[in-house]
């Protein structure tokens, strides 16, 4: 990201953190906090940890699928840096990952990048899948469930479909001109990432590693000295990273505070415990990713590039 759109995110980021503290009561909110138990945010960031290396494990996968082999250190190097950009919109800033393979191991673009969008595909379709878990609690959610799955479905529809892709292909080639190689490259990557197995393995993984990040929030609400059934907390936050993605706000900022607070809420908590709650997850889970992402960059490039 450029240092303007930086600065820019960080002041949303402020600003709406400020509006969450006025709307909370901010003497009540920090009496809150006061007797929250920080333990739990430990235990959330070891939680928080352990799915990034799961999903460490898919995109590795993912790459060894399409013939890209890396060192672990220098493919660890590459994942971690890629969690600076999870305040870009839907994530989609991680495709600088591909650049960071080309510049390692010279690997074409043209086989990186369609990794980073299925890499974020089945992230998103393990949301749904979670999602459904609290779906019975709140049906208001099926419609937004049941869109995004639609327009999975079609992107599928899409990738498979030989005559679409032929017509398509033929398109981009006439306007791609010296880089209509990649374009065909770029498919059958496309193709191969998305076999069956390829998909249900990720796809189970992508599961594994947001259920450690909800059973993250359950966590939190707890800390507060509250309690939510695990279904609740898992609904809750993988429907609210999933709204927050969908938005293309970077980083769901806003998005999926207001949308975990309000849910909360809904299931029973009060509105200054909600957004502490939604103040305190944020932190572990899309703050500490980036701040890991870009130490781990600032800190070892040199070492690696």
């Amino acid at each position: 990201m450029a240092k303007g759109k930086i600065w820019i995110t960080l002041l949303l980021a402020v600003t709406i953190y400020l509006a969450l503290c006025i709307y909370a009561d901010i003497d009540k909110l920090i009496q809150a906090f006061e007797s929250f138990q920080w333990a739990y945010l430990i235990l959330l960031l070891i939680f928080t940890t352990i799915g990034y290396f799961i999903r460490f494990i898919k995109w590795n996968y993912f790459l060894e699928s399409v013939g890209i082999h890396m060192k672990t250190k220098d493919n660890i190097f590459v994942f971690f840096s890629g969690l600076s950009m999870i305040i870009t919109p839907a994530k989609m800033g991680e495709i600088w990952k591909g650049w960071l393979i080309k510049e390692i191991n010279g690997d074409k673009l043209s086989k990186t990048i369609p990794v980073v969008i299925i890499d974020r595909v089945t992230d998103l379709l393990a949301l749904i899948i979670l999602s459904l878990t609290g779906i019975v609690y709140y049906e208001k959610g099926s419609y937004i469930l049941i869109i995004v799955f639609l327009f999975f479905v079609v992107f599928f529809m899409v990738i498979k479909s030989k005559y679409i892709l032929k017509k398509l292909i033929f398109f981009m080639e006439k306007r791609a001109g010296k880089y209509s190689p990649n374009v065909k490259e770029m498919h059958q990557t496309f193709e191969t990432t998305m076999v069956s197995k390829n998909l249900m393995v990720a796809i189970i993984l992508s599961v594994l590693a947001w259920f450690f990040e909800c059973m993250g929030l359950y966590l939190v609400v707890m800390g507060f000295s509250q309690h939510i059934i695990l279904t609740v907390s898992t609904f809750i936050f993988s429907f609210s990273s999933l709204v927050g993605a969908v938005s293309m706000i970077p980083g769901g900022l806003g998005i999926a505070e207001a949308t975990i607070s309000g849910l909360l809420q809904f299931f029973g908590l009060t509105a200054t415990v909600s957004v502490g709650v939604a103040l305190i997850i944020r932190l572990g889970t899309l703050w500490y990713g980036v701040i890991m992402g870009l130490m781990v960059y600032l800190l070892f490039k040199r070492k690696v590039m």
